[in-house]
């Protein structure tokens, strides 16, 4: 390339990164907008080797001369963070331009691509883009761990860098710490100057011991000055393993509290029970879904559907809102609750989670939502992938670990469903009781009939027939006839037509075809006759 190609390259890549910068759809902070300006400046002016993340953390984050990338992680987590704005961008406004400029992953070095192909149509109008997460999310402020000084002071720096790094994770909850903290006007306390405030300022100690890791977390609600939840943790930190356990306590601390069934889910929840319908916030009406969730009652979809569309009217980008409503939308397919009344359910949840992950491409909700709906759709392998990947973005969330648990049961994949599961549980002891029914088919695939019976017959749902599947399939191996007559009652209560269908229901729900074969036949054994048929239901 000779000089006068170098110069009109240059010059187009600084008009891009004007446009990006001046465009509604770059959703990044002040200081991100300041670290794109300053990588593409060092790269036009030929010095991309001092592109490095100490060169960053001193030139755009005001940090020390003595700044050190692996003591302090703020440059990778904000590089994160600035790559998903720039992918945000060129998924919305961004998605014509013939420039691409992008940060790979591994360097803070951008690259620079011509873009030769065809535009892409215009969207309509209703997919204008705008800010994903609802300004009515709860927010908490990580005020700094008290420590012993000395290294425990690292420690405790660390400790709170990673709780900020594990919540920040959860798409629905708005996190400040000390990176945020000056330049969103938070005083140490989290409160603002003005005076509205977080929700919620998360506190306590971390101190290193004799060996032992001891962390004493306290969460406040900074409205009332309450303290709402506390623990003590106490663990064995070797000297090669700190850093690891430092982080396992940083990691359970943030499921405890910002998982759907966490303490602040809880807590939100509580303040909304008993609102009637037309003043709930939008957050509430994430919150209601969640709820229904943890027993997928029938009675209560059609209020938390609603609630969800009037949310979806008022602010159609706010993405947790959208993967929630498509996923109120696929469960009248899998559950069959579909009586025609609304208009192609599979395709209103396949659509609805295809949009949530246009706003919001890292949030592990919408790759939930978007993994469940290719799933019905017939799509195993990429609904698979979807789910997959809402655990990498969001490891600590239990409720997709559990979801992806429960579709490799489904293909009689026995290690990674039962490890999925069980880690599940482990994580959140409050996890929804209808996911014991993927250990229930491992039981019984491999012939523990009373393991089998005793997972199904954990706390869940009457409303849905698979959980009674299970139960009247293990009960029939066990030869208790009349718990398995029972169980076929509550399916036949639910589904008359379900012995002339049940081959063709697990198909669709793409249980792997032995395993489907095995459950046909338990279920013919316990008295599942072909014709339609009902049996007393036991209430």
């Amino acid at each position: 390339m000779d000089s006068g190609e170098a110069t009109n390259a240059a010059t187009d890549v600084r008009r891009q990164l004007e446009r990006i910068l001046a465009s509604d759809d770059f959703d990044a902070s002040e200081r991100n907008r300041r670290f794109l300006r300053y990588v593409v400046d060092e790269a036009l002016a030929g010095r991309a080797g001092r592109v490095k993340a100490d060169a960053i953390g001193i030139s755009v984050f005001g940090r020390s001369d003595d700044f050190d990338a692996q003591l302090d992680p703020i440059v990778r987590i904000e590089a994160r963070r600035l790559r998903q704005s720039l992918e945000r961008y060129y998924l919305l406004s961004g998605r014509n331009d013939a420039l691409r400029i992008t940060i790979p992953k591994g360097s803070y070095v951008p690259a620079f691509e011509s873009v030769d192909c065809a535009p892409l149509p215009n969207p309509p109008e209703t997919e204008t883009a705008a800010p994903a997460r609802a300004p009515t999310a709860p927010s908490i402020y990580v005020d700094r761990f008290d420590a012993d000084g000395g290294d425990g002071a690292t420690i405790a720096r660390g400790f709170r860098r990673h709780l900020i790094v594990a919540l920040t994770r959860f798409s629905d909850l708005i996190v400040f710490g000390p990176a945020t903290m000056a330049d969103d006007g938070f005083t140490h306390d989290g409160r603002e100057p003005g005076g509205a405030g977080v929700d919620y300022v998360l506190g306590g100690s971390c101190i290193l011991d004799a060996g032992r890791l001891r962390v004493d977390a306290l969460l406040t609600d900074v409205r009332s000055g309450r303290h709402l939840w506390a623990q003590a943790f106490d663990e064995a930190a070797d000297p090669g393993a700190i850093r690891a356990v430092r982080d396992a306590v940083a990691e359970s601390v943030a499921r405890a509290l910002a998982q759907p069934y966490g303490m602040i889910f809880a807590r939100k929840a509580q303040e909304s029970e008993g609102k009637p319908p037309e003043l709930l916030t939008s957050y509430e009406c994430v919150v209601r879904f969640h709820a229904y969730a943890r027993t997928y009652s029938r009675e209560r979809r059609p209020a938390v559907r609603g609630c969800l569309e009037k949310t979806l009217r008022a602010e159609p980008d706010y993405a947790e809102a959208t993967a929630c409503l498509s996923r109120v939308y696929m469960d009248a397919v899998r559950f069959g609750w579909d009586s025609g009344a609304e208009r192609d359910p599979l395709g209103r949840a396949l659509a609805l989670a295809r949009r949530g992950v246009a706003l919001a491409p890292h949030s592990s909700q919408c790759r939930h939502a978007l993994g469940m709906a290719l799933w019905f759709s017939g799509d195993v392998e990429q609904g698979v992938a979807a789910l997959e990947a809402g655990l990498a973005l969001n490891p600590n969330d239990s409720e997709i670990m559990a979801d992806l648990g429960l579709r490799f049961a489904v293909r009689a994949d026995w290690a990674r469903a039962t490890d999925l599961l069980e880690a599940s549980f482990a994580r959140n002891p409050a996890q929804p009781g209808h996911y014991h029914i993927g250990l229930s088919m491992a039981h019984f695939a491999h012939g523990r009939y009373e393991a089998a019976l005793a997972e199904a017959r954990c706390p869940r749902s009457r409303d849905h027939a698979f959980g009674w599947i299970c139960e009247a399939v293990a009960a029939a191996r066990l030869g208790l006839s009349q718990d398995a007559a029972a169980a076929l009652g509550e399916i036949l209560a639910l589904h008359p037509d379900y012995g002339a269908r049940v081959e063709d229901d697990l198909a669709a729900r793409n249980v792997e075809p032995g395993l489907g074969r095995a459950i046909v036949a338990a279920l013919r054994d316990a008295g599942l006759a072909a014709a339609p048929q009902r049996l007393p239901r036991v209430v």
